[in-house]
């Protein structure tokens, strides 16, 4: 192997390592589904976690690769794992936008309700940044609209203090309270 070679591949193993990531980490935040099928099927660990709690799952989750979440469930990947702060895949998943994952991760049983270190839902995440098809995906599938963070603001009171107009219609039309 020549020196190029061999610099690239120990810059490969120290970036999949520096957080604790492993293989299937790395492949997972990819989106690489083809190897993460390989990977699984030689035995890569599925729940193994990194320094801050993170799961295959969760990097994906994260990065918005829905063929490769689909195939980390299929193969056992637990929905509901919390990281070290409390967030979920679903969280994770909500605060990017990622609506497919959202509707997938609800259809396999997430809990919408799950609550982070911050006492935030994944409606709270999908409010703060906007996200109106991810709100009303979560509202449809049994997210607590009246809920209250640890300062005691609610769905709808993060919508109007972020001026997120487009979400505090929804929250409001399903009953939100300020």
């Amino acid at each position: 192997m020549n020196n190029t070679l061999v610099w690239i591949f120990v810059t490969a193993m120290l970036l999949v390592g520096c957080d604790g990531n492993t293989p299937l980490m790395k492949l997972a935040q990819d989106g690489d589904t083809a190897q993460i099928k390989s990977a699984i099927a030689a035995g890569a660990a599925l729940e193994e976690r990194n320094k801050y709690g993170w799961t295959a799952l969760m990097h994906a989750a994260r990065a918005g690769h829905v063929d490769t979440v689909r195939a980390l469930l299929d193969a056992g990947a637990k929905v509901d794992v919390h990281d070290d702060t409390g967030s979920t895949s679903l969280i994770r998943a909500a605060s990017k936008g990622h609506i497919d994952l959202v509707n997938l991760f609800l259809e396999r049983g997430a809990n919408p309700n799950a609550v982070d270190e911050n006492g935030w839902t994944a409606l709270f995440w999908a409010v703060n940044r906007g996200h109106v098809e991810v709100v009303k995906s979560l509202i449809a599938n049994g997210a607590s609209i009246n809920i209250r963070d640890p300062g005691g603001r609610s769905p709808t009171q993060v919508a109007k203090m972020e001026g997120q107009n487009d979400v505090l219609q929804v929250l409001e039309a399903a009953g939100g309270k300020y």
